[in-house]
């Protein structure tokens, strides 16, 4: 059984949608490439599956057709205005509906918009996704992939005494309270009744994209460290950043779940350099790295499934249990643990740009606005060039903790 342990956290939060928008050189075919997306869906197993809830137990299951979705649009239609709208309608996951996709035609591009729940996969999944559509629009035939998930026994090595004895305490305390898919679809349409997205994106240049790579390498920080500390300068007190870490396997590109996570605190200093503030963010989150890079999932692990789901009902007040709302301050999903600032970044996109006639012009990542981070930066890196977008949402009248 392919059951969703360290993934858990995906299946009640309501706003977990990974988003990409792939830019395609020219005017593609509509219908044929409708087709190679459904090809896609039919060799990999994730989109091939549907989400199962029985008594608490959360788990895929094999289905015989895939009930993701393909939409073909207007010519030149605003796909952040189309992403906006589907956030709100929710993922019929429980038939199996774990992505959507729309096609949108224009005359100079052709834009691939997909739109994926986080239980398909994490950001570098749909990359690999976006590699299948593009091999089967080129006429290559695609290879079955079967999902790769992270199990019960993940290695418990470096997690702490504290959090092992916490762990315990909520398995002795927590009545196993279970939840069921229409508590999931009220909290869906609950949350987005008062909440709107807002979606921003800026490619820079060639010239631009070296210069950030350029200064990092001078002043002897990664890039990544130096963008996380360019964002820190906005900021004029203590900031908690939460940073995704891929745990992928080299050649491993199945659609699954394969992100851990760390944050560390930091306070930009204005009186020293940006130079001396990215050496410090980096060493920070070099000394994270070694010695919590999967805490987290260690820790999720741990828990009782079903408080996990409690905690996000709680977050939103569709659950009154205390233990769940200790837990979710803990987690991070309102209090002084929620992250000020969450930055997920793909790196340089590790597929390739040209598929016989086709040329992928550019790729934007937005990742989701999870309710544990107040701000979401997504990052991607494509023909040279560097594109940054900010997923933030804004709450009406819901009250939701702080």
């Amino acid at each position: 059984m392919n059951e969703i342990v360290t993934e858990r956290s995906n299946l009640f939060e309501p706003n977990v949608y990974i988003t990409i928008c792939v830019e395609i050189a020219g005017k593609v075919c509509s219908h044929k490439l409708s087709t190679a997306i459904k090809q896609a869906f039919e060799a990999n197993e994730a989109t091939m599956s549907k989400i199962v809830l029985e008594h608490g137990f959360a788990y895929y299951e094999k289905i015989p057709v895939s009930n993701c979705k393909i939409e073909i649009k207007n010519e030149n239609e605003n796909w952040i205005e189309l992403v906006n709208q589907n956030e709100k309608i929710p993922f019929e996951i429980d038939k199996g509906e774990l992505v959507r996709v729309f096609i949108i035609p224009s005359e100079d591009k052709t834009q691939i918009i997909i739109m994926a729940h986080h239980l398909v996969g994490d950001g570098k999944s749909i990359i690999y996704f976006v590699k299948d559509i593009m091999n089967a629009l080129s006429g290559i035939s695609l290879t079955y992939k079967p999902l790769t998930l992270l199990k019960r026994n993940l290695s418990q090595e470096g997690l702490s005494v504290i959090a092992k004895l916490y762990a315990h305490y909520c398995k002795h305390k927590w009545n196993n309270h279970f939840f069921t898919w229409q508590d999931y679809y009220d909290l869906h349409k609950k949350y987005w009744k008062s909440v709107s997205s807002d979606i921003q994106y800026e490619t820079l240049s060639v010239r631009e994209t070296q210069k950030i790579k350029d200064d990092a390498k001078q002043i002897g920080c990664s890039v990544n460290s130096y963008i996380v500390t360019l964002f820190l300068q906005k900021y004029p007190y203590l900031c908690k950043v939460g940073i995704p870490v891929s745990i992928r396997q080299d050649k491993n590109e199945t659609m699954s779940n394969l992100t851990s996570g760390i944050s560390i605190n930091y306070k930009y200093n204005v009186e020293k350099t940006f130079a001396e503030n990215a050496v410090q963010v980096h060493k920070r989150i070099t000394k994270k790295l070694k010695r919590y890079k999967v805490f987290v999932l260690q820790f999720l692990a741990r828990l009782p499934m079903t408080l996990i789901d409690a905690v996000l009902l709680n977050t939103y007040n569709s659950c009154c249990e205390r233990l769940a709302k200790k837990t979710a301050k803990i987690l991070g999903y309102f209090g002084k643990n929620k992250k000020d600032l969450g930055i997920s970044n793909l790196t340089v996109i590790d597929i390739p740009t040209s598929y016989g006639n086709y040329k992928i012009k550019n790729i934007i990542f937005v990742p989701p606005a999870v309710s544990y981070s107040h701000n979401i930066i997504g990052v991607s890196t494509v023909n040279e060039r560097m594109t940054i977008s900010y997923h933030n949402t804004y709450v009406g009248i819901m009250n939701i903790p702080t």
